[in-house]
């Protein structure tokens, strides 16, 4: 009997082994914080290609102007659902203030592309092909928002967009 909770012990902790991966969970020095969804520190560095397979690296972008990265899969009716809020931001008030990334997460390039065609996405779309950025920001469903203040620290981590996203930039 003994023999059966070691077993199964050991295959939970191996599945979990695999489903993490080899990139270690907070690169870049972010650490989660006392409250759920909350981080502290400087945003975790990441480069992956977009659409037509150019590199980008969140780098180029923290610092100069907040960044909301938008961790979302095809498959997912809340990620569709928040498609019109989104592309409201990147055409609205908040265009020259607020630089917005989608994370595809673990998809494919073509069936990426569709979906942003069919479904009139108007932001730029990274590809997470292997969810290293997922990781490194501790995503552990779809969607989840995180976004980078203009010190390149995470201020907002969670499921849903923030209310009044002008008021965490302190427009």
């Amino acid at each position: 009997m003994r023999h059966r909770y070691a077993i199964t012990a050991l295959l939970v902790l191996s599945c979990g082994a695999a489903l993490a991966g080899p990139e270690p969970l907070f690169p870049g020095g972010g650490a989660v914080a006392a409250v759920p969804g909350a981080w502290t520190g400087p945003a975790a560095d990441f480069t992956l290609s977009d659409l037509d397979g150019r590199p980008v690296t969140l780098g180029t972008f923290t610092g100069k102007k907040p960044v909301l990265l938008v961790f979302w899969a095809t498959w997912c009716p809340e990620c569709k659902a928040a498609i019109p809020e989104i592309n409201a931001m990147v055409t609205g008030p908040l265009a020259e203030t607020l630089q917005v990334f989608g994370l595809a997460f673990r998809e494919s390039r073509d069936k990426v592309a569709r979906a942003v065609k069919s479904r009139g996405i108007r932001y730029p779309v990274l590809l997470d092909e292997r969810g290293q950025a997922a990781r490194a920001y501790g995503v552990v469903g779809i969607p989840t928002y995180v976004l980078i203040d203009r010190k390149g620290n995470v201020a907002w981590r969670e499921h849903r967009l923030p209310g009044n996203i002008a008021s965490l930039l302190g427009s």
